[in-house]
């Protein structure tokens, strides 16, 4: 087991004493008088302290005291003291409750080897150490059953239902609060043990979408909490209630009104408004549900008047996001649009990235619909940023956390042997003045303490080095692993692609007019150039394509569709040069449209056809040509307003790239694609 710094303290600290007993032989039998006396005067102190660090110092020196007088069962107790202030990161609780059960054992003090077990698990759970935590709370459960201690055993089901639940194990988490809600049933006093094990069945069946179930824990919860008249927990639970019912389409239209109007009048009885206006904000969706929409604007108003008084921005922006909903499901986008916009602006400005990203793509919709497709475009890039970044975010914002946990960890420490320093001026100030060989061990102390001090940092900054350490590799492991899953996602993507080219194929062998059989080709042309990508992305160790390499198979794959057709290939672009998938598909079917209708209609009866791609960068954007000896579009072909599909996608297409397309005749048909490269490729 690793030694932690308090610990280590607890250890300096023993062999000052004997020091000071060493240094103190002439005077022994003074100092085994006193021990007692020293003990029970820390204790007192200890009753009047409330600051955790100094408990956790204080418990420290009478720990050595405690052994000096050899008395194992208090150094057990106060270990255990130990174990319940400590911090929360569980090693140091278990250090302390590891030991106290060691004693324990050692005396077969059943009853307190209990509570020191179930210590020692709780301490393995707060480490995520599952396994550890389900050993000891298993040991729990045989020493409880052999004492017949019935509040062990609920103890020891209950972290057993924590362990099942964090392994997703949820038929054996269930199992075991079953028993151990029958064991509460049996005890006095039972309700609020009664009401967690529900609350916790009630999570489960919500996280499985059994919302039935989740719905009927809820009620019982109401029920035991009626008797005792808490009207605003009651109205905390009806609008849990209410929240579950609005999923599970497993209660009527008026169960739902009752449940939520009975909430309001809870509210009401205890002045709560932040309740009722919850309540009010169910009504407002369920009468939206029911499509009445009056009734959903009359609450939604209700609410309108109390969001002053509530002054809560989260919920403000919930109810500019149902305001939304409302105006849009009553067909008047352009009044939706401002609440939206409202919610988007409260999230982005709370920092809850999940909701301002649901809100993002509903804007991208709405404008959608509007046709106003620069802030579709718009929004659809936050979305998709939003999306991104959340993954990543994630595992940056705990190395975060465990700075600032260090920082103020560090300012922990500094209070604390400020208040040790404090302690032991007061308790000894009297003794150094009767006493001058003390003064020896007092100095002594004072320079073990600054050592203590000294070491107990740089035992924290290379735990605090380690630990950023393998939170850093978690973080480059789980990138690998998405990079490897996004491989494998293009590789059946390409895969799907390919199934659709020959389920494409074999339509078109059943079909007999060619206007059709012509269309199906096209479509199964623009389908195999995306397979292309994808197959491109698979074989790739990065997830961007080789502009070259990709038209050069493009061409290839489009070749062998004109058998007989001789053709010459001159290809002047950057083989390094690449395009991400967001330009690259746009390009792959513009460059499948260009290449295919010069096989269609540039080549001559037994002539060679020539097809000349260069790319240049002119004046800051990239330049892509399309060149073949072909006679080229017709003279009276207007780009611009023709209705050709093939011209149509290609100007679409360019758009995506933002940019265009330009078209020319000399000597042959030349198409130039203008677009703008990605920033993050190439870099």
């Amino acid at each position: 087991m690793a030694m932690t710094p308090h610990y280590f303290c607890h250890l300096v600290l023993r062999y000052v004493a004997i020091i000071g007993v060493l240094v103190l032989l002439p005077f022994k039998p003074f100092a085994q008088d006193n021990l007692k006396t020293k003990l029970d005067s820390l204790e007192l102190i200890v009753s009047e302290t409330k600051s955790e660090d100094s408990l956790v110092q204080l418990y420290s020196a009478q720990i050595i005291l405690a052994e000096q007088l050899e008395d194992f069962r208090r150094v057990a107790d106060i270990e255990y003291k130990l174990a319940l202030v400590s911090s929360f990161d569980g090693l140091e609780m278990q250090t302390h409750a590891q030991r106290a059960l060691d004693i324990y054992t050692d005396q077969g003090d059943t009853a307190n080897m209990a509570e020191a077990t179930y210590r020692v698990a709780y301490a393995k759970q707060l480490q995520n150490d599952y396994d550890s935590t389900k050993y000891f709370a298993q040991r729990l459960l045989t020493l409880a059953e052999v004492a017949h201690d019935t509040v062990s055993l609920i103890k020891a089901r209950l972290l057993l239902s924590s362990v099942y639940n964090h392994l997703s194990l949820f038929s054996q988490s269930l199992q075991e609060l079953n028993k151990s809600k029958i064991l509460a049933e049996s005890t006095p006093d039972n309700k609020s043990v009664i009401i967690d094990i529900l609350n916790r069945e009630s999570f489960i069946y919500y996280s499985l979408s059994e919302y039935d179930k989740s719905a009927e824990r809820i009620n019982q919860i109401i029920e035991i909490l009626k008797p005792e008249g808490d009207n605003r927990r009651l109205n905390v639970w009806s609008n849990n209630l209410a929240s579950v019912y609005s999923l599970c389409n497993c209660v009527s239209f008026d169960r739902r009104k009752e449940v939520i109007k009975q909430s309001v009048e809870y509210a009401k009885r205890a002045n709560f408004t932040y309740g009722k206006a919850f309540a009010y904000k169910h009504l407002a969706d369920t009468y939206r549900d029911a499509e009445q929409y009056d009734s959903t604007r009359y609450y939604l108003e209700q609410i309108e008047i109390l969001l002053p008084e509530i002054n809560k921005p989260d919920f403000t922006g919930l109810v500019s996001v149902a305001q939304g909903s409302y105006w849009s499901n009553v067909g008047n986008d352009p009044k939706a649009l401002p609440y939206f916009i409202k919610g988007y602006n409260i999230w982005e400005q709370l920092g809850k990235k999940k909701d301002q990203m649901d809100i993002a793509w509903i804007l991208n919709d709405v404008y959608r619909q509007q046709k106003d497709y620069t802030n579709a475009y718009k929004y659809l890039n936050f979305y998709v940023a939003l999306r991104d970044s959340l993954f990543s975010e994630a595992k940056i914002r705990e190395v975060k956390e465990l700075e600032l946990s260090y920082d103020f960890r560090q300012k922990q420490i500094t209070d604390s042997l400020k208040n040790e320093e404090k302690l032991l001026q007061s308790r000894y100030e009297t003794t150094l003045q009767k006493r001058s060989k003390l003064m020896v061990i007092i100095v002594g102390v004072a320079i073990l303490i600054v050592a203590i001090i000294i070491y107990y940092g740089f035992i924290r900054q290379k735990k605090l080095a380690e630990l950023l350490k393998v939170k850093s590799d978690q973080v480059e492991n789980e990138l690998h692993q998405k990079e490897l899953l996004l491989t494998e996602i293009h590789h059946r993507v390409k895969n799907n692609f390919q199934i659709l080219s020959s389920l494409l194929e074999l339509q078109a062998k059943g079909v007999d007019d060619q206007a059709t059989k012509a269309l199906i080709s096209e479509g199964k042309s623009r389908v195999k150039s995306m397979a292309l990508i994808h197959s491109q992305l698979y074989d790739n160790e990065g997830l961007t394509i080789h502009l070259a390499e990709y038209l050069q198979n493009l061409i290839n794959e489009i070749q062998k569709s004109f058998e007989g057709q001789t053709s010459e290939v001159k290809m002047d672009i950057d083989p390094n040069y690449t395009l991400d998938i967001d330009n690259m598909v746009p390009m792959g079917l513009i460059a499948n449209e260009l290449v295919t209708n010069a096989f269609k209609y540039a080549s001559q009866p037994n002539g060679l056809l020539k097809i000349q791609v260069d790319l240049k960068e002119e004046n800051g954007k990239n330049v892509l040509t399309f060149k073949d000896n072909g006679p080229g579009l017709p003279a009276n072909f207007d780009v611009k307003t023709a209705k050709s599909t093939g011209i149509w996608l290609i100007g679409r297409l360019a758009l995506q790239l933002h940019g265009h397309y330009e078209y020319e005749y000399k000597d042959g048909a030349i198409f130039e694609i203008h677009f703008t490269q990605s920033e993050f490729v190439n870099q």
